[in-house]
């Protein structure tokens, strides 16, 4: 008759999958440091689980007893002393046991994960797509003239709740307003045909002139300055600019194509 310690015993030994699991097992138990492995404790620990598994008349994989085997050789030259002294640095027997160690620790725990993302999909059920018959039916609607009228009112007068108050205010911002440099220089020709000269903001007064005219004006007195047709003084800054006819300048023949030019 089975004893309750061999029953927990049996159990506990089947829950390794391979030797390098019950040798992680040990590691982690004893809170060893993997990179730094007392190979005679461990080996001793991993014998004992290996009889324990032959006395409860369980067959033992042939990994298991690779892995003891590779246990006691690592042993055997830890305890041997090193009769090659001429090597400089010696080799850590365990070197190789270790870092096959670290990868299995690596797959390890990524298994957990895997195995703790399949438990949390397997808390959730999906339902596949399915097929609805549909059925469409057609019903005339019959509208009486009033009623028809009714909602169109009603439409008309919503969407004019929705317009904004201040659209027409906004009108004359939106407007781009047009004032070309060749209007500009005729105006100022047409001025100085009749007069000698003139005050700047005599004729670009900004009580009847926009910001673009005024602008568009200078532009006009320096274009025709440019050409040599007129002469323009100023005392100081921001004083009156004065406008002169010059006296060898013919106005009339003022070259449009080149004015138009310019301007381009």
């Amino acid at each position: 008759m089975e004893s309750v310690l061999s029953k927990a015993c049996t159990i506990k030994i089947q829950n390794f999958e391979g030797p390098f699991d019950l040798l992680f097992h040990l590691i982690e138990k004893n809170k060893i440091n993997i990179y730094d492995i007392p190979i005679n404790e461990i080996t001793d620990q991993y014998m004992d689980y290996l009889f324990k598994m032959q006395e409860l008349d369980m067959e033992v994989a042939s990994e298991f007893l690779v892995m003891a085997a590779t246990l006691l050789h690592i042993k055997s030259r830890l305890l041997l002393p090193n009769l090659r002294q001429d090597e400089k640095e010696e080799i850590d027997p365990r070197e190789e046991l270790v870092l096959k160690l670290v990868e299995y620790r690596r797959y390890k725990r990524f298994t957990e994960i895997l195995k703790q993302r399949e438990d949390m999909g397997g808390k959730y059920f999906y339902k596949g797509p399915e097929d609805i018959d549909i059925k469409h039916e057609d019903e005339p609607i019959e509208l009486s003239y009033d009623e028809i009228k009714r909602v169109y009112i009603e439409l008309i007068e919503r969407n004019e709740r929705k317009m904004n108050k201040n659209t027409g205010k906004m009108t004359q911002i939106i407007q781009t307003e047009k004032v070309s440099l060749r209007s500009k220089i005729k105006e100022v020709i047409k001025t100085l045909l009749k007069r000698s000269f003139f005050r700047f903001s005599e004729l670009f007064s900004p009580k009847t002139k926009s910001k673009l005219e005024i602008v568009t004006g200078f532009l006009a007195i320096l274009e025709l300055t440019k050409l040599k047709k007129i002469t323009i003084m100023q005392q100081k800054q921001f004083s009156e600019i004065m406008v002169y006819k010059r006296d060898e300048a013919n106005l009339e023949d003022v070259d449009k194509n080149k004015v138009a030019a310019e301007n381009s």
